[in-house]
């Protein structure tokens, strides 16, 4: 075990981090030279000086013995495939967490407006990581007046938290055909039974992920050349549709290289040379640079019980749901499309 352990800080700076992002001078360092093949350049855009930088490489170096760029005059700068390796994992942990992260960011806002006398109410929403969700948190909070807590939290768990009362309202993504779905079934029941509302549903578009060069040509191209597929956590929605399209075209869902939890983290595995394809959503793939294949769509709903959606503590999340540069923000992602609202089916 190593004599240092990482400490996490945090502090009130001008501007907003968003997601995953996390500072850390190593790899805004690394990901600095990656990016401008220069390390004068890399000192440029840091708003450090060559000399600051080149200091800080060798040091990073000897802690861990090893060498992290290679640099020869009048040849670019370049990552050793160690340091590309670090990277590779740093922004996979990042993407991996994100929603966690964000989440400890927005409650960590709130305790600094707290304690400067701001008391804006807060409404705790168990919903399954999504960039629309994370969308509407923005703009409830810079526009209406509303704190819109996102506890991280997969489909499963957050319908269940919904239909059994733990909590009024839920985000969660739902398969097309999500009532054939046994851990589904159960919770889509109560919702269907009445006393409860849907106040968003969007239309996502799923599908295969990979660098342009490799994007396999469809599931049996997956199956019959071994390709190495990022997997989602059983009973995702993600997860579930995979395995429906799988049996349709004759195979056993092969078994994935590795399991990621949100699309965000699966389509940076793969952007990351960590495996050679992933299925999810489309914006994800956007995201991290990758082609995508099309092959199925599922739906994500915020959900609410009907006395909660009508009363006045939601009255900010429906005018945020209502919000003009809310919806405009949503047109730009890509593979969304939202539906009118209907009953939980």
């Amino acid at each position: 075990m190593r004599p240092n352990g990482v400490h996490l800080h945090h502090g009130l700076e001008s501007g907003h981090q968003h997601g995953g992002e996390l500072a850390h001078p190593l790899f805004d360092l690394l990901s600095a030279v990656q990016a401008s093949g220069s390390i004068q350049r890399a000192a440029a855009s840091l708003g450090a000086s060559y000399r600051h930088v080149w200091g800080s490489l060798k040091r990073w170096e000897s802690e861990f013995g090893r060498p992290l760029v290679t640099w020869t005059q009048g040849h670019p700068a370049q990552l050793t495939p160690h340091a590309q390796a670090l990277l590779a994992r740093e922004r996979l942990l990042r993407a991996r967490h994100a929603p966690q992260i964000a989440a400890l960011r927005a409650d960590l806002e709130r305790l600094f407006e707290y304690a400067a006398g701001d008391e804006t109410p807060v409404l705790e929403l168990p919903a399954v990581p999504d960039l629309a969700l994370a969308l509407l948190r923005d703009a409830a909070i810079q526009r209406h007046g509303l704190h819109l807590a996102l506890q991280p939290r997969c489909s499963a768990d957050a319908l269940a938290a919904l239909a059994d009362g733990r909590s009024p309202a839920a985000a969660f993504a739902l398969p097309e055909d999500a009532r054939a779905e046994p851990a589904l079934a159960a919770p889509l029941a109560v919702l269907g039974g009445g006393g409860f509302v849907v106040l968003l549903v969007l239309r996502r578009t799923l599908g295969l992920m990979a660098p342009a060069q490799a994007l396999p040509g469809g599931i049996t191209a997956v199956v019959e050349a071994g390709v190495r597929i990022v997997g989602r956590p059983p009973g995702s929605s993600a997860e579930i549709v995979w395995r429906q399209l799988c049996r349709r075209e004759g195979f056993a869902p092969p078994p994935p290289a590795r399991i990621e939890p949100t699309h965000e983290a699966a389509a940076t595995a793969v952007a990351q040379g960590l495996a050679d394809a992933a299925f999810g959503c489309e914006g994800a793939a956007a995201a991290q640079g990758l082609a995508f294949r099309p092959l199925a769509h599922d739906r994500l709903l915020l959900a609410a019980t009907a006395e909660a959606a009508t009363g006045p503590a939601f009255a900010p999340l429906r005018s945020a749901l209502a919000d003009a540069t809310w919806h405009q923000a949503l047109s730009a992602l890509p593979g969304v499309e939202r539906l009118p609202a209907a009953l939980v089916t």
